[in-house]
């Protein structure tokens, strides 16, 4: 089924194989990004007809609320939102006592505030769509309850803030038959999950779209896996 999709972070990684694999079954995707990259601009041009881009930064509200303008002007709904667009600021994986909180404030205004700003925004749209999804992708890292790591601080707390973030959405938006899932999308490699992960972007991209474009109960889970499978807050 043809859907509009609207997706952050699409410029690399994940976002960008997302990107590609939705365009690829025939969706339209309106993408924001804070920066472009060539290969984005390679999938416009492969997909004129199916792929918008918009610059903003998410955590910039004035301008998420300016970009949903512009969306609406020209298209009447959004069936599927995906809050991919995250970063990592302690990938060296310092020990508290080497820890640079100046990252901290940055991490969580991006990886669990700006999902909320840019669904807020998007809600008009949202409601009047089809497919009704709002993902968020979170990690296995904001797992509490099965946390193993020793430092990486800010990419796990601002995880596990997504996760809040998502079920309080789950519990506000039920009623208006609107589903949030906060997916952990496994480990790929990236300049995020560095070069040992077991899997590219494309394959964990490929996973995630057949999570994304299928029908989720409002009451069943939203803290999967890659497989669709509950994971543990």
């Amino acid at each position: 089924m043809h859907q509009n999709v609207l997706i952050t972070g699409a410029n690399r990684g994940l976002g960008l194989e997302l990107t590609r694999v939705l365009l690829q079954i025939g969706q339209r995707v309106f993408a924001i990004n804070r920066r472009g990259s060539d290969a984005l601009l390679r999938l416009r041009d492969e997909f004129a007809d199916g792929l918008l881009l918009y610059s903003a930064d998410v955590t910039d509200e004035h301008a998420i609320e300016d970009v949903m303008r512009r969306i609406s002007e020209e298209f009447n709904h959004i069936d599927l939102l995906i809050n991919n667009a995250a970063v990592h600021l302690e990938q060296s994986k310092p020990a508290l006592e080497q820890v640079d909180f100046s990252v901290y404030l940055p991490s969580f205004s991006i990886n669990a505030v700006a999902p909320l700003i840019v669904v807020k925004h998007a809600l008009p749209l949202l409601r009047r769509g089809d497919g009704k999804l709002i993902a968020n992708i979170s990690s296995e890292a904001g797992g509490i309850g099965t946390a193993w790591r020793k430092s990486e601080y800010s990419y796990c707390m601002s995880k596990a803030a997504l996760n809040m973030a998502s079920q309080l959405l789950q519990n506000a938006l039920k009623e208006e038959g609107i589903k949030v899932l906060a997916l952990h999308p496994g480990w790929f490699s990236s300049d995020m999950g560095g070069s040992q992960a077991p899997i590219t972007p494309l394959r964990a991209a490929q996973d995630a779209a057949k999570l994304l474009t299928k029908s989720w109960p409002l009451d069943g889970p939203i803290y999967i896996d890659p497989q669709g499978k509950t994971l543990a807050w």
